[in-house]
């Protein structure tokens, strides 16, 4: 018997009754951006710059730091394909409060 992920044994029970899925998968993709900040850069910058919320396929980030920010801006277009890896092309892009 295979083995399911809970992703998929989530979308397929609670998405049809609540709506449900879409907020787990935008905290997980939340999650996955902290993720991959705190892998290349540390915890120097995860103090500093923070996922928010994901809505209309938009990743909304604070941050602290401008130079945070500006270095998140650099390096955008890798951090978008890494997690579009992850949840099939969903995030068409970050938006900075800053």
């Amino acid at each position: 018997m295979p083995f399911s992920t809970i992703s998929n044994i989530l979308n397929k029970n609670l998405q049809k009754k609540s709506g449900l899925a879409k907020q787990i998968q935008a905290t997980l993709v939340c999650e996955e951006f902290d993720k991959i900040i705190k892998e290349k850069w540390g915890d120097k910058i995860i103090n500093k710059i923070k996922a928010m919320y994901f809505k209309d396929n938009i990743l909304t980030i604070a941050s602290l730091s401008s130079v945070a920010s500006q270095e998140i801006k650099l390096h955008e277009k890798k951090i978008l394909e890494t997690i579009n890896l992850k949840f099939e092309n969903i995030v068409e892009k970050i938006r900075y409060l800053i």
